[in-house]
């Protein structure tokens, strides 16, 4: 035991001392609106508002070797381009340990703010939609409630799991459904199904599997769909 520990230390990297931190990085790029948008997708305003909401709702906290903001920042920067966890490593110069735990630190804050922000505002649909009331659009969608649609994401995936993420267009996907409001909200979304597989059964599963989150339409009511998607139609008469 005593041998393996002193092994681990005469074996280990030397500590690196950046010239511009990770942290340091980040502000700066915050500190510009038009770098902040082309390194995070999103402007320096809207940051720190995701930040400080993260921070005091969903458990994002900073530790003695990170901060929040610095693990945020990363996170928005490996998935916005998107850049490996080995580019991350090289940018912040952190290791690949720490950027493992940063991402997935920001990535389980995020997926509880999802499941309180991914539905629909109005559950019993009993209001039409101001933009309904366009007369480019009444009477024709009075009943619409939203729309509904799948598409394909391509992804990277292990070799034994190459065939069954295969798609028609002969790359690796995931096959994704999801509907959204007429504010252009995201109300439901079923994702990580390969490929491969028939938009009806993401369709069967997001109504069967996720009974109690999909936005079913009330009696009289009708979610529109892709004519690409057609056998996702979902409509109550």
């Amino acid at each position: 035991m005593v041998c393996t520990s002193m092994l681990c230390t005469l074996t280990r990297a030397e500590y690196r001392v950046p010239k511009v931190t990770g942290l340091e990085w980040v502000h700066a790029k915050l500190s510009n609106e038009k770098a902040s948008y082309n390194m995070f997708r999103m402007t320096p305003t809207m940051f720190i508002s995701l930040h400080d909401l993260l921070v005091e709702k969903y458990g994002l906290k900073s530790t003695t070797k990170s901060s929040s903001i610095e693990a945020l920042g990363m996170f928005l920067w490996m998935v916005g381009a998107p850049q490996s966890v080995r580019q991350a490593e090289d940018r912040f110069e952190r290791s690949l340990g720490v950027v493992s735990k940063m991402f997935n630190k920001v990535l389980n804050c995020l997926v509880k703010l999802a499941a309180n922000i991914i539905k629909p505002v109005d559950p019993k649909f009993k209001i039409l939609h101001p933009r309904l009331r366009n007369p480019k659009f009444y009477p024709y969608f009075k009943n619409c409630i939203g729309a509904i649609d799948g598409i394909h994401v391509q992804c990277v995936v292990p070799n034994d799991m190459f065939v069954q993420h295969m798609c028609h267009k002969g790359i690796t996907t995931q096959n994704v459904m999801a509907c959204c409001d007429f504010d252009m909200r995201f109300t439901f979304v079923n994702d990580g199904w390969p490929g491969s597989v028939h938009d009806m059964r993401v369709f069967n599963d997001s109504t069967k599997t996720y009974n109690d989150v999909f936005p079913h339409p009330p009696q009289g009511t009708y979610l529109d769909i892709s004519v690409t998607n057609p056998c996702c139609l979902c409509t109550w008469a």
